[in-house]
């Protein structure tokens, strides 16, 4: 999981403006009209309609109606006032070429490499938060020196990385980064991320190793989803609220 944080991490060096954006604020969403009743829907899937029912879960779309209304006189005008609503929940999908790097060394030296893509699509603001970066610990007793010297970057290739410049780990754990909303998000952001590390004379033949944690937050969950499962918060219409 070491590797997973520090991916994010350089993902949100590489994406977050460096340019002070305004505090923004984000729609929660609504609960339902009194008396809605949840409607059949159709969704349209390799250009075929299919039919979900009504309360059915596993519809990425659903759609109540409410407010119904009549009239009887003789006047001549009626008008009908008519309001069209979408609460579009914000979603995320990422995907990375692995989770975990592993070094095998015969003598001391600076080595780098990168093997790990990662790629991050949403439609709204993400947070990204991340703890536990620090220099690879040796796990074994005694030893001379018990840390090996590491470092992050990111780039196409490992002339990209050394312009980029490179973040010693323990750097990162201070910062709380937000890839804003944009149409690069929404289509999908991609990077390579490099790893280096500084072997020493001094380094003593053991394992060495750093585990760490990160957290992606989604900006704007609709209050109708449940937030943990990321799905239909079940009920979705709230029974009333006691007196």
């Amino acid at each position: 999981m070491r590797k997973l944080l520090v991916l994010f991490a350089i993902m949100a060096l590489l994406l977050v403006s460096t340019v002070a954006m305004a505090e923004k604020t984000y729609l929660p969403g609504e609960e339902l009209p009194d008396g809605a009743v949840e409607v059949e829907h159709w969704e349209l899937v390799d250009n075929e309609w299919v039919n979900h029912r009504a309360g059915d879960v596993t519809s990425l779309a659903r759609c109540w109606r409410s407010g119904p209304a009549s009239g009887n006189c003789n006047k001549e005008n009626w008008v009908i006032n008519f309001t069209h609503h979408a609460s579009m929940a914000q979603w995320s999908e990422w995907s990375i070429g692995g989770t975990r790097w592993d070094w095998r060394i015969l003598k001391p030296g600076t080595y780098a490499a990168d093997c790990i893509e990662f790629t991050l699509k949403s439609n709204n603001d993400v947070l990204i938060d991340y703890d536990g970066f620090a220099d690879l610990a040796y796990l074994g007793e005694g030893g001379v020196k018990t840390t090996i010297d590491t470092y992050y970057s990111f780039g196409e290739d490992i002339e990209g990385a050394v312009e980029n410049g490179w973040v010693r780990a323990d750097d990162l754990n201070d910062d709380d980064d937000m890839i804003y909303d944009s149409a690069a998000l929404h289509a999908g952001m991609s990077t390579k991320l490099f790893n280096m590390i500084v072997v020493e004379n001094c380094n003593s033949s053991c394992e060495y190793e750093d585990t760490g944690t990160i957290t992606l937050t989604l900006q704007n969950v609709k209050v109708w989803v449940d937030g943990r499962a990321g799905t239909w918060r079940d009920p979705q219409i709230l029974p009333p609220t006691q007196g």
